[in-house]
């Protein structure tokens, strides 16, 4: 597997970067922006000719406290097969990543975040492979 991590948009860059890929596994914040976005990038994938990309999007950032987050995460889902299941709570271990330069799961194994990664990990490979 490569990963190839885009700037969001569509650029020179980001297009060919999509025509190349079998897949796309695409972070999203639960706000209706975000779903907005997940609609122009599905529409613009639907228009390539030959092969496209399977998509995969998920939650990330999400806080718990705040009704649209909770709501949007647990609805979406079950309404679209290119929504995972397995989603990114918004936690300060996933922000000391860059801290601490490696993945949580290197510094906090058995952590609410850890788990999170290994959780979405798991639905990735499921779906994807």
């Amino acid at each position: 597997m490569i990963f190839l991590d885009c700037p969001p948009g569509i650029s020179l860059l980001s297009e060919s970067v999509l025509q190349a890929a079998d897949s796309l596994l695409i972070p999203l914040i639960p706000t209706v922006l975000s779903l907005r976005t997940l609609d122009q990038l599905t529409d613009f994938i639907s228009s390539f000719d030959g092969q496209r990309p399977q998509v995969l999007a998920f939650f990330s950032m999400i806080d718990r406290r705040k009704t649209l987050h909770r709501e949007i995460a647990e609805r979406l889902p079950t309404e679209r097969d290119d929504v995972a299941a397995a989603a990114i709570p918004s936690l300060s271990q996933i922000e000391r990543m860059s801290v601490e330069r490696a993945p949580v799961a290197a510094f906090a194994p058995n952590s609410r975040a850890a788990q999170a990664y290994q959780a979405l990990w798991a639905e990735v490979r499921s779906r994807t492979l």
